[in-house]
């Protein structure tokens, strides 16, 4: 595929507003927490970089349930009960069948490692703590476990303040975001049209634009976050969080 193009890999609507995203720390996957207006109640949803669904949506049978994260195809919920009688919980599920690895409502989340998760009992404020295996499900003394957090591979945009020379006759309006992928620069802004803004997306070298297109057509605001970055694929989500869509360049 051509470095110097911008390239759409998938485009995927929800009929829900997009609650959160998270990224697989090992595997090219992305999971999703939609929650409907009226009930709050999740479901979540798990794809491939090219968009291909990899699991059967899942709905929470509670809307205390939320994504936590996501990690060597292992989906990880929690659930946040800050009053009673509600409890809270941790839930992991193998993508690839669905397979429920753990479910407990007696046990509190405080972090995610390296194929590990870090809890303790929800009766004990301090003190003793366990460490469940993410892929097995069992748990054994957080005190004989060794922790590490798994890599970031998430790049967001930085600000850029100064438009350069090949951008000044693009008219930008706001603020002007710039990455990089390889020696290339990724640069995204808003342009006015009408009453309505464009999103737009540009891949440049030192002197001029390779290559640039519309992500996103007439919104009704700006995106205060445009995208984030995986080595040369970008996702965005429409300023309704009702869409992501990505690209490769």
């Amino acid at each position: 595929m051509n470095k110097y193009t911008i390239n759409k890999i998938f485009e995927k609507a929800f009929p829900t507003n997009i609650w959160k995203i998270e990224i697989d720390s090992i595997k090219p996957y992305l999971a999703v927490e939609t929650r409907d207006i009226e009930t709050t109640l999740a479901s979540f949803f798990v794809f491939d970089f090219e968009g291909n669904c990899l699991m059967s949506p899942c709905q929470a049978d509670g809307k205390e349930w939320t994504l936590d994260s996501i990690q060597n195809g292992y989906m990880i919920l929690k659930r946040v009960g800050e009053q009673t009688p509600v409890q809270e919980g941790i839930r992991i599920i193998r993508i690839l069948d669905n397979e429920l690895v753990f479910n407990s409502y007696e046990f509190v989340l405080l972090d995610v490692y390296e194929g590990l998760i870090h809890a303790r009992h929800r009766t004990i404020s301090s003190g003793e703590s366990i460490a469940i295996n993410i892929k097995t499900g069992k748990y054994s003394p957080a005190q004989d476990q060794e922790f590490s957090f798994a890599a970031n591979k998430i790049q967001y945009p930085v600000t850029y303040a100064q438009t350069p020379r090949f951008l000044k006759q693009e008219h930008t309006l706001g603020p002007l975001w710039l990455s990089k992928s390889g020696n290339h620069y990724l640069w995204c802004y808003h342009k006015q049209q009408h009453d309505k803004f464009d999103l737009c997306f540009a891949i440049s070298n030192l002197n001029q634009i390779l290559d640039q297109k519309v992500i996103i057509n007439e919104m009704e605001k700006m995106i205060p976050q445009p995208y984030f970055q995986l080595g040369n694929q970008v996702f965005f989500m429409s300023y309704n969080k009702r869409e992501i869509v990505s690209y490769l360049v």
